[in-house]
C-alpha cells in the first residue's frame, strides 16, 4: 500500500512548499484525525494522499476547486476523472479556464500522477449531449471509455490518449433530450452491453442509456421506480447475473435540506433477472441524515461482501448520524450476498469510519467545508487494495482531488478502528 500521508511527488522545493500549504487548507482535518489516520497508515491498512492539488500543472487560471472525482483501473493504469471549477458554491462558478472533465493517470498504483489533460483537447461533439454533469468511466474488450457533457471518449492505450466518438450518446442520436447527472460507473451488461445509468432528480425515475456496439450508437429507455425512490447519481454494478443499484436518494429539493427531519437513507435496488423490473425496491439502513452524497458500491473478493462507501454531510453512524456541523464523515459499510439477493436492504453492517472532516453540511456557505463524492471507487484485487477518491475543501475554494486507498481485509481494517476507538476512551476516562 502507498505510503507518506499528504505527501505528493513536485518537482522542486517551491512547489513542495505550495503543496503542503494547499494540503493543510483542503485537507480540513483535526490534530486527532490526523493522528488517527497517520497510526492507520503506520499499520498497512490505509493512507489518505493528494491526487491532484490547485498548485502547479493542476491549476488553471483561477480555478480553485477541484472536485467530483470518479476513478477506474484499465490493464495497469490507475484513472481519475474531475472538474475543474472557480467554486462549488459563493459566486461564479465557471470561465474560460474551468473543465469538467480533467483526467490524471498513474501506472505505478497510485504512488505519483500524470499531469492533467484536458479531455476537450481531443476534441468535443457538435450536438447536445443528454450527459450534464459528472463523468462516468467504463472499460470494454481492454478499451476504457469516458462519458462526459462535452462528448464520449474511447482510449485503447490506457487512457494515454484519447479519441472522440462521433455522435455518441447525443440527443439526435437517442431521441432524448433531457439530461441530468449521471452516475460513476458503466457497467458491461451480457445482453444490453455498455450501460450507463442517469438518475431523474426528485422523480421515481430512472433513464437507462445502453450500446451494444462499443459506444458507437446508444438507445434510451426510462424505467418507472418504486415512488420512494427518487435516484440521484445512481452507482450500478452488475455481479453474478443480477443488477444491483445504490444511489443517494432526492426527495425534496436541495435547498430545503434544512426543513428534512427524517435520515435521506441512499436506496437500494436489485434485479434477480438482471435488468428491469427491479425486484428488489427500498430505502437502506445506511447513516446518512442530510443526504448521501454519490455512493459506491462493489463486491469485495476477499470478504465475498458487498461493500458501500456512503458520506454522511452530518455525522458519523448510527446515534452519531446526525452529528450536525461537528464533521462530516465517510463511511464504509457492508452486505451479505444472500442479504443483498433477497433485498433486505436493512442489513448493511456499518465497518467503520475512514475520514472524518470537520463541520458538517447544515448551512452550505461559501467558507463551509465541501468534501467527499466517493462514487467510482476501483477495487484492486491483484494489490489487495481499494481506491476510493473524494475532494476536500471549501465551497467557495480551494479543494483537491485526494485518493483514500484501504485494505480488502475489511475485518483487519474494522479491528484497528475498534482498537483506536477503545484506545481513545481509555485516554478519555484516565483520572
Amino acid at each position: 500500500m502507498a505510503s507518506g500521508l499528504c505527501l505528493l511527488s513536485v518537482a522542486n522545493a517551491q512547489e513542495d512548499l505550495s503543496t503542503d500549504r494547499m494540503v493543510t487548507k483542503t485537507l480540513v482535518i483535526s490534530a486527532a484525525e490526523k493522528e488517527r489516520l497517520s497510526d492507520l497508515e503506520t499499520r498497512g491498512i490505509m493512507s489518505v494522499e493528494p491526487v491532484a492539488l490547485p498548485v502547479g500543472p493542476h491549476l488553471k487560471g483561477n480555478n480553485y476547486h477541484l472536485g467530483w472525482p470518479v476513478g477506474i483501473k484499465v490493464g495497469k493504469s490507475l484513472l481519475c476523472a474531475y472538474h475543474q471549477t472557480l467554486r462549488h458554491h459563493g459566486g461564479k462558478r465557471e470561465d474560460a479556464d474551468s473543465s469538467d472533465a480533467v483526467i490524471v493517470r498513474s501506472t505505478d498504483g497510485g504512488e505519483t500522477w500524470s499531469n492533467p489533460i484536458d479531455i476537450r483537447q481531443f476534441g468535443t461533439s457538435e450536438k447536445a449531449m443528454v450527459l450534464n454533469f459528472g463523468n462516468c468511466f467504463g472499460v470494454l474488450n481492454e478499451k476504457v471509455f469516458l462519458a462526459t457533457k462535452y462528448g464520449l471518449y474511447r482510449s485503447e492505450d490506457e487512457g494515454k490518449t484519447w479519441e472522440l466518438v462521433p455522435d455518441a450518446l447525443t440527443q439526435e442520436q437517442t431521441g432524448h433530450k433531457y439530461a441530468d447527472n449521471f452516475g460513476p460507473r458503466m457497467i458491461v451488461h451480457p445482453e444490453k452491453g455498455l450501460v450507463i445509468p442517469v438518475g431523474v432528480e426528485r422523480s421515481p425515475y430512472i433513464d437507462m442509456y445502453s450500446s451494444k456496439d462499443e459506444g458507437l450508437t446508444w438507445i434510451h429507455k426510462r424505467v418507472t421506480l418504486s415512488k420512494r425512490i427518487h435516484p440521484l447519481e445512481p452507482t450500478a454494478i452488475y455481479h453474478d447475473g443480477r443488477l444491483i443499484f445504490l444511489s443517494r436518494n432526492h426527495t425534496i429539493p436541495l435547498k430545503f435540506h434544512r426543513r428534512l427531519k427524517d435520515t435521506q437513507r441512499p436506496a437500494m435496488m436489485v434485479s434477480d433477472a438482471g435488468w428491469f423490473p427491479m425486484k428488489h425496491q427500498e430505502l437502506t439502513n445506511i447513516s446518512s441524515y442530510r443526504w448521501p452524497d454519490t455512493t459506491d458500491v462493489d463486491f469485495n473478493p476477499v470478504t465475498k461482501r458487498f461493500e458501500a462507501v456512503v458520506t454522511n454531510r452530518s455525522g458519523g453512524a448510527g446515534k452519531d448520524e446526525k452529528n450536525e456541523q461537528n464533521e462530516q464523515t465517510v463511511n464504509l459499510w457492508s452486505i451479505s450476498k444472500d442479504d443483498m439477493y433477497a433485498g433486505r436492504a436493512d442489513q448493511w453492517r456499518f465497518e467503520g469510519t475512514l475520514l472524518r472532516l470537520k463541520s458538517g453540511m447544515l448551512n452550505i456557505s461559501a467558507d463551509d467545508v465541501d468534501a467527499a463524492h466517493p462514487g467510482g471507487a476501483v477495487i484492486d484485487e491483484d494489490e489487495g487494495v481499494q481506491h476510493i477518491f473524494i475532494y476536500c475543501g471549501r465551497y467557495s475554494t480551494p479543494a483537491g482531488i485526494y485518493r483514500i486507498t484501504r485494505t480488502l481485509d475489511t475485518d483487519k481494517l474494522r479491528e484497528a478502528m475498534s482498537q483506536q476507538g477503545a484506545e481513545g476512551d481509555a485516554v478519555n476516562r484516565a483520572p
